[in-house]
């Protein structure tokens, strides 16, 4: 099994350092193309701040597991609501958001 870790950028580091406000696994223990297991696919959702009109800004954050290694890497960020979390479940569910995803990821092991 590899240990790969990637990590994106260095902002979704720092805030991997705090518990995020919530988290959700979105899928777990599929095989990929036929060369990945994916073992977690795990979405946190962190506020960095509060804007009195605008609302809490919030940073997504996917954590994908597989039998080659790990990806970390920013989802979405931005003054989204207070369903920003549930929102973006639903558009990864929904619309082949999963599949894009776990393919960005994959490309992003491949290229270490």
């Amino acid at each position: 099994m590899n240990n790969k870790r990637v990590i994106l950028d260095l902002e979704t580091n720092k805030l991997l350092q705090k518990p995020p406000k919530k988290s959700k696994i979105i899928l777990s223990n599929i095989m990929y193309d036929n060369k990945y297991f994916i073992k977690k696919m795990e979405l946190y959702i962190y506020t960095t701040n509060n804007h009195k009109r605008l609302g809490d800004y919030s940073i997504l954050v996917v954590i994908i597991e597989t039998n080659k290694g790990t990806v970390i890497m920013k989802y979405d960020e931005g003054y989204r609501g207070t369903d920003a979390f549930d929102n973006a479940i639903e558009m990864l569910i929904k619309y082949n958001g999963v599949s894009s995803l776990i393919n960005r990821a994959l490309i992003e092991l491949d290229n270490i």
